[in-house]
């Protein structure tokens, strides 16, 4: 070192490195180990001198406040949120956080320091964010992910062919409420000084509230009758090109049991996947009839409730229960033969509506998994004649909810009064439309 100056009883130390125009300055702050370097960006020393006593003002000021010192950039804070919360929230909730910040919040965020996060970068983000599948390096990421190859630790192929070229408002809430929960968090903490203004623009130019794809009577009767001969071994013939093998035939059971009991019980299928063999009991009616009672999990959504099955659930759960390995107390429901459990039935679904043309509903919306719950919510209501508030206890939803993505089917209940009784009347007076 050259050229130094100690000031403040040798805590602050004003110098020049070998080589170098610039002052740099080396402080000791009372209450915090180590020294913190950094250039004073002068090559003045009265000003370096100015700018490291001021300097030094600052950062003991932050230490007897207990304010993070080092300079935070969005990564380390992720870093940090992500230790601190990893044990408080289940499992199922940090995945999905943690796939948001890595495919969307890293990316666009990572780099930046914590006074950079300000409303303009974050108005910035929406905007990339909602042409992020279109722009290059989106169309770049899938053609990878398609060529991308199997490996032990990830055994599925991921070829991001679902992904949705402009994302539904509600994935843009849910990212909202990610990010606002870690810079919140930072806020807190004194690592950030200002929150800036999280709030997801609306891109839905429809109207109302979006219908969510669901099969009617007659699809669904589609659906189950196509899948009582998809699960049958076929006849050895020469004739014939060779089918699928027992193992196949296996997992076509499962999954044929799975539609059945999803499309029965309306339940999320993060629900479905916890539930274990203790958490499914079959109780008693009044008139002796038995009826299936579930546990849902703490860890889901809407945390622990009870949800009642319609009758035949019983049937499927005893289908899975008969070829399954895993029938103690504590075994996955749904697992494959080595007892894990299986993330997502999504990729065979989808193949099976393909091979049924049952894939998009009247709209040429996709259907999911998911389709399964609004399935059974229509027909609840349209077969069953449910009571809304009932309903919506048993799927761990608000009746507002119920109503708002469900009252197109009591326009059809009312059908007969709603077609019938003033055509009649018109008609007695010679009257007609």
């Amino acid at each position: 070192m050259d050229d130094e100056h100690s000031l403040r009883d040798g805590r602050i130390l004003v110098y020049k490195r070998a080589g170098s125009p610039y002052y740099q300055m080396r402080l000791r702050i009372q209450g915090r180990k180590g020294s913190v370097v950094r250039s004073t960006k002068s090559k003045s020393l009265h000003e370096a001198c100015i700018t490291a006593s001021e300097t030094y003002d600052d950062l003991r000021f932050k230490v007897k406040n207990d304010i993070e010192i080092a300079p935070n950039t969005f990564n380390s804070i992720w870093k940090r949120w992500l230790e601190t919360h990893k044990n408080l929230i289940s499992i199922h909730r940090l995945k999905y956080i943690t796939g948001t910040a890595n495919r969307y919040l890293l990316p666009f965020f990572g780099e930046l320091q914590s006074d950079q996060i300000t409303n303009q970068k974050v108005q910035a983000y929406w905007t990339w964010r909602i042409n992020f599948w279109t722009s290059p390096e989106g169309q770049q990421k899938i053609e990878l992910a398609q060529k991308s190859r199997t490996t032990e630790k990830r055994p599925y192929k991921q070829k991001l062919g679902n992904v949705a070229k402009t994302p539904a408002q509600k994935s843009l809430q849910m990212e909202q409420s990610v990010l606002r929960q870690i810079l919140h968090w930072a806020k807190l903490n004194g690592i950030i000084g200002t929150l800036p203004e999280i709030k997801a623009p609306k891109i839905n130019k429809q109207k109302g509230v979006v219908r969510r794809p669901a099969f009617e009577l007659e699809e669904w009767k589609t659906l189950y009758r196509f899948l009582r001969e998809w699960v049958k071994l076929p006849k050895a013939s020469d004739n014939k090109p060779k089918g699928p093998n027992s193992h196949h035939i296996w997992h076509r059971n499962l999954v044929r049991s799975y539609i059945l009991f999803m499309g029965t019980t309306g339940l999320r299928p993060n629900e479905a996947r916890q539930l274990r063999w203790r958490d499914a009991e079959i109780q008693k009616n009044p008139d002796g009839s038995d009826y299936l009672l579930l546990h849902i999990s703490p860890n889901t959504k809407t945390g622990s409730r009870e949800c009642v099955g319609l009758k035949n659930t019983i049937e499927y759960l005893d289908r899975i229960k008969a070829q399954s390995l895993h029938t103690e107390p504590n075994d996955l429901i749904f697992c494959d033969k080595q007892g894990n459990p299986i993330e997502n039935f999504g990729k065979t679904f989808k193949s099976v509506l393909l091979q049924c043309n049952l894939l998009e509903d009247r709209h040429g919306d996709n259907r999911t998994i998911y389709s399964l719950r609004h399935t059974y919510a229509t027909l609840r209501i349209l077969e069953g004649g449910a009571n809304i508030e009932d309903l919506a206890q048993n799927m761990g939803t608000s009746p507002t909810q119920i109503y708002n993505h469900y009252r197109h089917i009591t326009v059809r209940q009312k059908a007969p009064e709603l077609s019938g009784k003033l055509h009649e009347q018109m008609s007695r007076k010679g009257l007609y439309f």
